[in-house]
């Protein structure tokens, strides 16, 4: 039963991470593959037939407003493709899980059906719906704490750009190249922008999209700043060094409060682990002390002592 039990949940686990490996075919791959000779053969074959199965189903259950915009929206913040396609492959995945989950549940309760085994399939059931949105949550708060880290350095480097001559275009891209190595997400977000105003898009437009993939208030303020500058027509340069003082400023007082937390988030692990072992070594030679005076027989005898009649 246990050998059973283990290849069942070997098997699916298997099968869900092949489920959510694979990558369906575009709309342009089909067109091209049509003319094709060669098939998917084997287990890829498998998950394209189960995929273009569950397909209709997806689509029919992304057909919500109110559920495209929330899952555009964590698409296009965790730094992925947010289009209606991406969204039904998105959707196509979650749903094979589950079901593929929900079998392997229904296997294991007819094996061995208890208290306990159902209530763990539940929550594997949860956790395998859950699964997709706790991954696409997690990438998320990394972009959004890379982009709070390496904003003003980005922001600063901007500035010496347009002060050395470049025009802002050309900073933007300077960015991107500079930052290549320190943080992808600057880089290629930077870039991005860059390329959406080469590409005719409105400049205006372009800021407000960069904010819509990163939820950062600080970026809505340099957003804003460069709006504000562009519709006005102010200087560029000293909005940006009045803009740098300020982030510079915002990040050593950042820096100070975290210094400042650090001896409250020490004082749990120092109760729990340091503190025991500081009253053993302390503690340690009076009790030791204590034990040889009261191993004796009588009050602070020694064994072997008599006494005088």
């Amino acid at each position: 039963m246990v050998l059973t039990i283990s290849l069942t949940i070997g098997i699916s686990i298997a099968i869900i991470a092949g489920i959510l490996l694979y990558e369906p075919q575009t709309l342009l791959e089909k067109r091209f593959k049509k003319t094709a000779i060669k098939k998917d053969t084997g287990f890829l074959k498998i998950l394209h037939n189960l995929q273009e199965i569950i397909e209709p189903l997806s689509k029919k259950s992304a057909e919500t407003v109110s559920y495209i915009n929330k899952t555009k929206k964590m698409l296009l913040q965790a730094g992925h493709a947010s289009t209606k396609e991406d969204i039904i492959k998105y959707e196509t995945k979650k749903i094979a899980t589950m079901l593929l989950a929900t079998v392997v549940c229904v296997v294991v309760l007819l094996i061995d059906f208890s208290s306990y085994t159902l209530i763990g399939c539940l929550l594997l059931l949860y956790f395998v719906y859950k699964m997709p949105e706790f991954k696409l949550n997690k990438e998320i708060k990394t972009r959004q704490k890379e982009f709070m880290k390496y904003l003003p350095d980005a922001v600063d480097l901007l500035s010496i750009c347009v002060k050395a001559g470049l025009g802002l275009d050309a900073s933007f891209l300077k960015v991107a190249d500079e930052f290549e190595l320190t943080s992808k997400t600057i880089a290629i977000e930077f870039g991005r922008l860059n390329k959406d105003i080469l590409s005719g898009l409105n400049r205006e437009d372009a800021y407000k999209n960069i904010v819509l993939r990163n939820e950062n208030p600080d970026l809505q303020s340099f957003v804003a700043l460069l709006i504000q500058s562009d519709r006005l027509g102010t200087s560029v340069s000293q909005s940006l060094e009045a803009f740098c003082d300020s982030m510079r400023t915002k990040k050593r007082q950042r820096i100070e409060e975290l210094s400042q937390q650090a001896s409250t988030k020490m004082t749990i692990p120092m109760v729990m682990f340091m503190l025991p072992a500081i009253f053993i070594i302390i503690m340690y030679p009076a009790l030791q002390k204590i034990q040889q005076n009261l191993g004796g027989d009588g009050f602070g005898k020694q064994p072997g002592s008599s006494t005088a009649p």
